[in-house]
């Protein structure tokens, strides 16, 4: 009993690796969003229109989704550790220079190349969970690792908009430099030192020697797994799902159920609040109870999300306590699968694969992500229905769940 609660205990070395690819990853999505903060002072001191503003989210995506896969190759292939500290000093660079920026095309530019930089962080901080935590805290870790993403929104807003207005957008973009350089030094610090579990090059023979495959054949064989199309199908669904109702929510609360802007916005908060705190409960859900596998607690999770997306279409005009309880709901259909499907996009794969893996899968998240808000817009013009819309958009999920009951996880990613 002891051991067993010994070995459920972090050491302080795990929480300092956590807090270092955590804060890694944040930037990006610092880095990323401050464009969208900081658009509307830009697009006024640079003239640029509104389709030119736009167009620089555009470029970052468009950067980020080429090298998402190319990324996780090189994580596969150079080390986990060197592709995260690679990322991070991409991102201060670009920052920085963005800062300088002296017209439209040079901005453009270096919003491509951000993306780009960009693009292997995510593979590259999923495998150093799996190189610092084993399978009874690996999804725990990845629950907390996740709280970034929204954090992200809530650290741009706090400082940028002050920023620019009492000094300047170029001194905006230079603080925002600032946290890249902040991250430079402590994941540095922390990511130090021989993990218990360390990533593996290669594969071992049948006489037990280590053979180190190329690229490319790791690429075939992960192409080659039935569980990795399986996730990859999950993931452009229910990801799709995901970032379709959200970005489409506060027009729906405001357009359809006739709230004013700033309540969306509060409602959309707790949104916020609720996915942070679903994705952690998820996670120690998934390693405490370890007799239903990863993915099978991954779909009962995605499976909450289709009933919370009909509640919230269905959600009555003007009923404000209704609307929280909604909001909250949905928010936590949205978010609580991502914990466990991040963490099965490293454990369906061998262990010298994970990178490969995770960059393969998030590529269909990508794509699921850009077109479910695009495909959400022409179901309203189509319909000129907000709730018809959502109720369709509502069976993504469903077919999500149905990929994941052909997914197993590879038994040796467990240590």
């Amino acid at each position: 009993m002891e051991n067993a609660t010994q070995s459920s205990r972090w050491t302080a070395k795990q929480i300092f690796v956590l807090t270092g690819i955590w804060l890694a990853f944040l930037i990006s999505f610092i880095t990323r969003l401050s464009w969208s903060t900081l658009m509307p002072v830009v697009n006024d001191a640079m003239h640029f229109t509104v389709q030119q503003g736009n167009s620089y989210i555009t470029a970052f995506y468009i950067g980020y989704a080429i090298t998402v896969l190319p990324g996780g190759m090189l994580a596969d292939k150079f080390g986990y550790r060197k592709l995260v500290m690679a990322a991070v000093i991409g991102n201060l660079v670009v920052m920085t220079l963005m800062s300088f920026m002296q017209g439209y095309y040079s901005g453009l530019v270096l919003r491509f190349v951000l993306g780009i930089v960009s693009g292997p962080d995510l593979s590259a901080c999923l495998g150093i969970i799996t190189e610092w935590f084993d399978g009874k805290k690996r999804a725990t870790a990845t629950g907390l690792f996740n709280t970034c993403t929204s954090f992200g929104l809530t650290v741009v807003n706090a400082y940028a908009p002050y920023v620019s207005v009492h000094y300047g957008w170029r001194m905006a973009m230079g603080v925002t430099a600032l946290f890249p350089l902040a991250a430079l030094i402590y994941a540095g610090i922390a990511l130090k030192g021989n993990p218990p579990y360390p990533q593996q090059f290669g594969v071992k023979t049948a006489s037990g020697e280590v053979q180190t495959e190329s690229s490319w054949t790791r690429l075939k064989k992960a192409v080659n797994n039935r569980s990795v199309w399986m996730l990859a199908i999950t993931g452009l669904f229910a990801t799709g799902a995901k970032w379709g109702v959200t970005n489409w929510a506060n027009l729906f609360i405001v357009k359809s159920l006739g709230f004013d802007v700033i309540t969306a916005g509060k409602a959309m908060s707790f949104f916020g609040i609720t996915s942070v705190i679903s994705m952690i409960i998820a996670g120690w859900i998934s390693d405490r109870f370890q007799k239903i596998s990863r993915h099978g607690w991954a779909a009962i999770f995605m499976a909450i999300f289709t009933p919370t997306i009909i509640g919230f279409a269905l959600s009555p005009k003007g009923n404000l306590p209704m609307l929280y309880f909604w909001t909250g709901a949905v928010g936590v259909g949205a978010f609580m699968f991502s914990t466990i499907t991040n963490n099965l996009s490293v454990e369906v794969a061998p262990a010298d694969q994970r990178g490969t893996v995770s960059g393969f899968v998030n590529v269909f998240n990508q794509v699921g992500s850009f077109l479910a808000p695009v495909l959400l817009g022409q179901l309203l013009m189509m319909t000129q229905s907000y709730v018809q819309s959502f109720l369709i958009i509502s069976v993504f999920p469903i077919i999500a769940v149905i990929a994941l009951m052909f997914v197993r996880e590879d038994r040796s990613a467990e240590n």
